[in-house]
């Protein structure tokens, strides 16, 4: 049996681009229950203000893994970043860094409008950053319904 060595270096970076967004979600969501200064803020303005700086985060996150493809889809044996146009591929130019940001933006939203495919190993960090952005947008849904539960308390 051999190794795919690009295979195993695109799961070894999926695996550490999706810790690394772990970390700024729970760093951020943190800080936002631990910031004091929104306890003496309006009920109605700290939930605004929660929901933008969450919208932050993931675009934050949907940064890093916009990095990951930009690194693996412009080395050949890591796959590529197709764009169907007129029902034709072609791979997205390089430095482009626009169309790996909305690409990253699809997939973790889980959207997927198709007119970007992914191939090779480059596919396992846009399946992988799927299951990552569904999780960690409903972790900040899950935290504005705690933050909601609280207003609505106090109320």
């Amino acid at each position: 049996m051999t190794i795919n060595i690009p295979t195993l270096i695109s799961s070894i970076l999926t695996l550490m681009l999706f810790v690394v967004c772990v970390i700024i979600h729970y760093e951020g969501l943190h800080a936002l229950t631990c910031w004091d200064s929104l306890a003496v803020i309006r009920p109605r303005r700290r939930i605004m203000i929660i929901i933008c700086a969450q919208f932050f985060l993931h675009l934050i996150e949907i940064c890093i893994f916009a990095a990951g493809f930009f690194l693996l889809a412009d080395v050949p044996e890591y796959g590529a970043l197709l764009s169907v146009v007129d029902s034709e591929f072609s791979s997205i130019p390089p430095g482009h860094y626009g169309d790996y940001f909305y690409f990253s933006a699809v997939v973790y939203t889980t959207l997927g409008m198709g007119e970007i495919v992914p191939v090779g190993p480059v596919r396992i960090l846009a399946g992988m950053e799927a299951i990552g952005g569904l999780l960690l947008i409903a972790w900040s849904a899950s935290f504005t319904f705690i933050e909601m539960q609280r207003h609505w308390r106090s109320n």
